[in-house]
């Protein structure tokens, strides 16, 4: 006896059905990331030359060595410009004598001239003599400055804390900041203080902004900071958009070090998500399957993308949070099909 016509159609109905596994559409905050390559370089790396011309007599540090801030690095030949002080000082003592003696006679002239006992050119002369003096102690005193200026530029001490990164000179060297030829002393690196240089694709140039968080990669370590600076120009050697992320050196990283760096270049907060696996690309363009309120077949709808993270991505029109989407088996289906869904054990990523 043949089974009934009702019991023959469940069961070719329940050989067509496909089966699927599907996700639920995750409320979601996403960083849309992107993987740039960089630099390191110091904050501060000065240049360290001669201010004054003389003979290099003492090298107190090497390369490699750690300075500290007024720490003394060199001295220069100072026997010059100390005799140079020590006649401006004597000259200043001998004028301001002279005037000292002047203005006495300025002042028994005045009373003479008032008496009638010398005439004016005489009262005069006096008075041009105090002026001269005067002169004459505000020039000694200038060269007195000077003296003192050279011959405090005679001892080379550290501007900041750092390491020495090259030294140029040696004892013997006659320093000539006036000539041509002249050569620096040392570089000193300030390695507390860096700066990592960031290459960007120019088509990203209008998308970045001073304060996007940065994360420093060097193998397994992480630094976080964020962009400090951008640099106006497309460098002419990377054909980069290059921006600049400041940040202390607490992984002890040398500066000349070549990393690579995560930029968020945008955070959108509670929006509807998906694992990119749902995702079927149609003529008609991106869709994915929902699955229908009866539970049994799925609709075919078209969907706008958004940010791209971990494996998941945003929905920005077609979707909602708390629909159902198929996810392993998508490709096969159509609008209408009939399916048998098991939910994945995977939350959507």
């Amino acid at each position: 006896m043949g089974l009934p016509l009702s019991v023959l159609a469940e069961g070719e109905g329940a050989a067509r059905a496909t089966p699927v596994t599907t996700v639920r559409v995750e409320a979601a905050d996403l960083r849309e990331v992107t993987h740039v390559r960089a630099s390191i370089e110091s904050v501060n790396a000065p240049t360290l030359h001669g201010k004054v011309a003389a003979e290099v007599v003492e090298i107190l540090v090497d390369e490699g060595d750690p300075v500290k801030r007024g720490q003394v690095l060199a001295r220069l030949d100072d026997e010059g410009f100390r005799l140079d002080k020590e006649a401006a000082e004597a000259d200043i003592a001998r004028l301001e004598a002279t005037l000292a003696n002047q203005l006495l006679t300025l002042e028994r002239d005045r009373k003479l001239f008032k008496k009638g006992l010398i005439p004016d050119d005489k009262l005069d002369a006096s008075r041009t003599a105090v002026k001269q003096t005067r002169a004459s102690i505000v020039h000694a005193k200038a060269l007195l400055k000077k003296a003192e200026y050279q011959l405090s530029h005679t001892v080379i001490e550290a501007p900041l804390d750092g390491i020495v990164q090259a030294r140029m000179v040696s004892v013997g060297d006659y320093i000539n900041p006036m000539s041509p030829a002249s050569k620096p002393l040392f570089q000193i690196v300030d390695t507390r203080h860096l700066r990592a240089r960031l290459y960007f694709p120019d088509i990203l140039a209008a998308r970045l902004r001073p304060g996007l968080p940065v994360t420093l990669i060097q193998g397994a370590d992480r630094v976080e900071t964020r962009i400090s600076q951008l640099l106006p120009m497309i460098d002419d050697a990377s054909l980069a958009k290059i921006a600049l992320a400041d940040f202390d050196n607490v992984r002890n990283w040398p500066p000349g070090l070549h990393i690579s760096a995560d930029v968020v270049l945008s955070e959108h907060h509670g929006v509807p998500a998906v694992p990119e696996g749902v995702l079927v690309r149609r003529p008609s363009g991106l869709v994915v399957y929902r699955l229908a309120a009866d539970g049994e077949t799925v609709r075919e709808v078209r969907v706008k993308v958004g940010i791209h993270e971990g494996g998941r991505v945003e929905i920005i029109d077609g979707l909602r949070p708390g629909d159902e989407v198929v996810l392993d088996g998508a490709a096969y289906l159509s609008d209408g099909v009939k399916v048998a869904p098991t939910t994945a054990t995977e939350p959507a990523r």
